[in-house]
Parts: structure tokens; C-alpha cells; sequence
């Protein structure tokens, strides 16, 4: 009875610790009480439909790069302020760090936190894998913006530092790293990039793109590289970029290169010589990756399934690999019991009590 009574009070006892125990599967806010200068939630919001991103600052990029989902929470910090944390779920990680560099403020930076961020007084932009998260707070020092940024980031797991691979084929000589602009495909590019570009580029398919401005002694320009689906698609767009592409004086000229699915478009006051310097020590290569999905249909030889004629084949060479070891056992055994009676006649598996043969003796 005594043992009963002290469980059930052990239990009662772990109850409110229960209770406090907050779960973080999805939720990347600060646990409460983590930062004593978050005194209390003020508001929270939650967005699944992107038609719901209306009234969201840079709602229709984010619809346009690939949304999934969109959580907010604002604390109500001392002094009469307000502290935002905005975690967007995107598509994939090429659509978070087109967000960062598109929304930036200053220059971007290695995380942590997250795989890459950007920061301003009163402001705080991070990628981490396939969510992005905005901090805001009008205000608000810093160093509190800094810490739970690195709390978020913690919450969501180790970074990945998966940045696309359109971004690593710039050049880096003349390159302003400051000015890189990527998109994963052209909705955003129509939305956001020739609002703020007078590009000759036009989106006539589908396409990733990253540009970015040069400054070579006194010339500059953008590069923009376009990379399609396939190499067909993209040489017919060279067709037609170089066909319709305007004339300009010498002050401004646009040159074009294509490598394979990869095209390459200069744009500025860059001599022929100063685009070669460019365009030049760009490279494109191709990787095969083989992919085997279950669910489609088995091939066939010779009308039967490469499964089960895989099946036959390996255990027809385990049978024979057997009947040769077996063999080969045979043969060594045999060659032992020579050499045995050849060196050493008397050895006690050739005793003649033991290979003596009764014989039956008849007329």
C-alpha cells in the first residue's frame, strides 16, 4: 500500500512538469521564459494558402519563388517595443537564398545564423536549408536580435550550407559580390527582377537565373546566367536573344556566350577585350546521376523480369562456386594423403591394421 501511495504521488509531482514541456516539432519561436526581454506574445499569425500573403511584406515574391508555409509571432519587448520573427517554409533552398539576396539590405554573410544571413540595425534576414526567417524590431538592440536569431536557427537543425551552384560559376574577377541577385525560376524574375533592371533578357520559358554587376577599371555592367532545362531550349533562346537583341552604341553593348544549357549575357560600357576577361574563365559541367524508382515498371529480358533473372543468375554462380570449392577441397585432401604415404609411410592414417582388406578366399 505505502509503495502504491508514494507512484501515485511521484506522478502527481512530474504532472506540472509535464505541462511545461513545450514542443518544438515545427515550432521555431523561443521557448518562453528563453529571453527575459520578451515579457509576453502579442500576436501570432499563420498562412497555408499563398493567397493569404496579401497583406505580408514582399507577399508576391514569396508566393512567386515557391511558397509552402508562413508562421509569425510578435513579442512585446520593454520599453513599449515590439520584436517581429516571420519563419517562412519554402519549396527548396535555392527558393530561401533567393529571398536573402533579393531582400537584403547589406552584404550577406556566412552563417551561423542559418547557412547564410544579413543584418542591419533593427533587422535580421537568414536562409537555413529550405526556410527563411525575417527579425524585425524598430528599436531593439542587436545583440537581442543576434540571440534569437541564433535560437531559431537552432531550433530548426544544423545548417546545410546548400547554396545553389548557378551562384559558384561568377567570376571573381570584377565581380561585386554585394550585387548578386539569384532567381530560381521566371515568376519571380518577372516580378521582381525587370522591376528593378532594364535587362534585354525576356522570359520566353522557364529558367534559373543569377546576375550580378562588374566593375572592370572604368567599365561596369551586369552578367546574367541563365540556365535551362535542357541544351536544345537554350540554344534556341541564344537564336532569338541575338536576333532581337537591340543595338547599342559604345557606351553600351551586351555580348553573349552559351555553354551547353548554360547562357551567359553581358550587359555595360565592356570593350571586347574586357568581356573575353569576363565571359572567358566561365565553365558548365554536366553530372549523371542515376536514379531507380520502384514504383515504375520492371524491365524485362527476354521477356523475364530483370528481378527474378537477377535472382537465377546469382544463385546459379553460388552453386557453381560451391561444386568448385568442393572440388578443389577434393583435390587438396587427395594430394595430402600422397604426399603422406610418399614421406611418411608409417603415418597413423596409412597403419596397415587400418588398410588391411579381408578377403574371401574361394576355390
Amino acid at each position: 500500500m505505502k509503495t502504491l501511495t508514494l507512484l501515485f504521488t511521484i506522478c502527481l509531482a512530474t504532472i506540472p512538469a509535464i505541462a511545461q514541456i513545450e514542443l518544438v516539432a515545427d515550432n521555431y519561436f523561443p521557448a518562453e521564459f528563453e529571453f527575459e526581454e520578451l515579457q509576453s506574445i502579442a500576436s501570432e499569425n499563420r498562412i497555408t494558402d499563398p493567397g493569404g500573403l496579401v497583406d505580408i511584406e514582399n507577399g508576391k515574391l514569396i508566393a512567386d519563388v515557391g511558397f509552402d508555409s508562413y508562421k509569425q509571432r510578435i513579442y512585446n519587448v520593454k520599453n513599449s517595443r515590439t520584436l517581429s520573427i516571420e519563419v517562412l517554409s519554402l519549396l527548396d533552398t535555392r527558393a530561401a537564398y533567393s529571398l536573402l539576396t533579393l531582400l537584403r539590405t547589406s552584404d550577406i554573410q556566412e552563417g551561423p545564423p542559418g547557412d547564410a544571413f544579413v543584418s542591419a540595425p533593427g533587422r535580421l534576414l537568414f536562409c537555413h536549408g529550405r526556410r527563411w526567417v525575417r527579425i524585425l524590431g524598430h528599436g531593439i538592440s542587436d545583440a537581442l536580435i543576434r540571440r534569437v536569431a541564433g535560437s531559431v536557427s537552432n531550433r530548426i537543425g544544423p545548417p546545410e550550407k546548400k547554396l545553389p551552384s548557378l551562384i559558384s560559376l561568377f567570376p571573381e574577377h570584377g565581380l561585386d559580390i554585394s550585387t548578386i541577385q539569384y532567381f530560381p525560376g521566371s515568376k519571380p524574375f518577372e516580378s521582381f527582377g525587370k522591376e528593378t533592371s532594364e535587362s534585354i533578357i525576356q522570359v520566353l520559358s522557364d529558367m534559373e537565373i543569377a546576375r550580378a554587376r562588374f566593375f572592370i577599371k572604368n567599365q561596369s555592367g551586369t552578367l546574367s546566367l541563365l540556365k535551362f532545362p535542357t541544351h536544345q531550349i537554350a540554344e534556341e533562346y541564344f537564336s532569338e536573344l541575338s536576333r532581337t537583341a537591340p543595338s547599342y552604341e559604345k557606351e553600351a553593348r551586351s555580348y553573349f556566350r552559351r555553354i551547353g544549357p548554360l547562357l551567359c549575357v553581358l550587359e555595360g560600357s565592356f570593350s571586347p577585350d574586357t568581356a573575353n576577361v569576363i565571359l572567358n574563365p566561365i565553365q558548365y559541367s554536366y553530372t549523371v546521376q542515376w536514379i531507380y524508382d520502384k514504383n515504375s515498371k520492371p524491365a524485362t529480358v527476354w521477356g523475364i523480369p530483370v528481378s527474378i533473372l537477377g535472382s537465377t543468375v546469382l544463385a546459379f554462380f553460388i552453386v557453381v562456386l560451391t561444386c568448385s570449392f568442393s572440388i578443389l577441397a577434393g583435390i587438396g585432401l587427395a594430394a595430402c594423403r600422397l604426399l603422406m604415404r610418399q614421406f611418411f609411410p608409417k603415418n597413423p592414417l596409412d597403419n596397415p591394421k587400418r588398410t588391411d582388406i579381408t578377403r574371401l578366399k574361394l576355390p
